[in-house]
């Protein structure tokens, strides 16, 4: 009996130590496909193209060769920066045992703000979503993240319903929630953002997407709920009429189209580029993953180009991330007199270059007051974008009478194609398989 109950612990004690060794081999292998996510993010941020498979050994100063890894990556799909990375680790002592780890990581956009602003500004309306601005901002509206400005105080401008140039806080005023102001806070570049639009054009070449000059006035693209687009040649514009901006005081000009003619249909390019060297309106169903750039080379600001909004611009209630925008102009972002949707609608991100992001101000006729504007994703802008105008009272006399701003949370990782991205990979997911 006492031999019998010696052999039977022997043989308990002896699993029991198998099992602890391989447990301890395990535990080497999980370390092991952690060394190899760790150098994948190492050449992800030194190399963040090369997306070639890796097999490594480990080693130790005092065992050797502990074991190896081997690292796979599968590359952003088109219109994302999420890059997935699989680390296989083997033990050297017991190779066919191993530890697969999964991780994520991504590239933010600039397009992670709701609002993105290189001038001062004043906002009276509902904001969902991060704001910046390089100026100073004068919040009366709501909002439900942070609002952080580049300025300590700024001087405000009777653009901003101040009189006498008083000096301000870098964000102040009698709306949102103040706990969630920061100023001042690093300038984002500007620069960074406007992406570079010559790379565009030579993209939009290759592609077959490139549009010269139309030899009118302009292109109107008309996005269509079957994916594919429209897109017509400007022959003729409405009758000018008196309108302002502060940057270029009172003009007498149109911006709505009275004439046009059929070019072309066609299958959106998704996750492609339409690049028009002229002046380009836009409205419609977007399906698909575009982004459209208007720009004429070489610069030059009497010939910058703008992107006019005929009307609203929607992914049809898709709001998965699947369906995405970008337009992007040389000179403004304009939404135009009689053309101007009484309630529009504009998902997508949204780039003024070099100008702004608004609607004139237009004094007389019938359009003189819109309803509302709702804009789902981002607006960037060069100087003070402006939809609605104010007179020193603070009712409505121009523009949009209501208004509201929400962030598309699938931009800050999945943005239009070609649109800047700003940092390095972060960590997004981990799992052991």
């Amino acid at each position: 009996m006492i031999a019998v109950m010696f052999v039977s612990l022997g043989g308990v004690t002896n699993r029991q130590y198998q099992q602890g060794g391989l447990v301890a081999q395990d535990e080497t292998a999980f370390q092991i496909a952690e060394a190899g996510l760790n150098y994948a993010r190492w050449r992800l941020a030194h190399n963040g193209s090369d997306f070639s498979p890796v097999q490594q050994d480990v080693s130790d100063q005092f065992q050797g060769l502990l074991g190896t890894y081997n690292l796979t990556f599968v590359a952003p799909q088109s219109g994302s920066t999420i890059v997935q990375i699989t680390s296989v680790g083997h033990t050297a002592n017991a190779p066919v045992r191993d530890v697969t780890l999964r991780a994520t990581y991504g590239k933010p956009s600039f397009a992670k703000y709701a609002l993105l602003l290189n001038d001062d500004v004043w906002f009276g309306k509902t904001i969902t979503g991060a704001v910046h601005a390089n100026g100073g901002i004068r919040m009366d509206g709501q909002s439900d993240s942070i609002m952080t400005s580049a300025k300590a105080t700024y001087i405000c401008q009777s653009t901003q319903g101040c009189s006498g140039n008083p000096t301000k806080p870098g964000v102040w005023g009698s709306g949102g929630n103040a706990a969630l102001w920061q100023y001042p806070v690093p300038a984002v570049d500007y620069a960074g953002l406007t992406s570079d639009l010559l790379s565009m054009k030579t993209a939009a070449q290759s592609a077959g997407t490139y549009f010269g000059s139309s030899g009118g006035y302009g292109y109107h693209i008309v996005f269509n709920s079957n994916n594919t687009y429209s897109l017509y040649k400007v022959t003729s514009k409405k009758s000018n009429i008196y309108s302002y901006f502060p940057d270029t005081g009172w003009q007498n000009s149109s911006y709505d189209i009275k004439n046009q003619t059929l070019l072309t249909s066609a299958t959106v390019p998704s996750g492609g580029i339409l690049f028009f060297e002229d002046t380009l309106w836009v409205e419609g169903a977007v399906t698909s993953r575009i982004t459209i750039a208007a720009g004429k080379f070489p610069e030059n600001p009497s010939t910058y180009t703008d992107i006019i909004i005929n009307g609203s611009v929607t992914y049809n209630g898709v709001k998965d991330g699947s369906r995405v925008i970008g337009a992007i102009a040389q000179g403004n972002i304009l939404i135009p007199y009689s053309n101007a949707a009484n309630n529009l609608e504009l998902d997508g991100a949204y780039v003024a270059q070099h100008g702004r992001f608004g609607r004139r101000y237009y004094n007389s006729g019938s359009y003189i007051l819109r309803n509302n504007i709702t804009t789902y994703g981002m607006v960037a802008s060069n100087l003070v974008p402006v939809t609605t105008w104010v007179n020193g009272s603070g009712s409505v006399i121009g523009g949009y009478q209501n208004g509201s701003s929400s962030y598309d949370p699938h931009l800050l990782y999945g943005p239009p194609p070609y649109f800047p991205t700003t940092g390095e990979y972060q960590f997004l997911s981990w799992e052991q398989q």
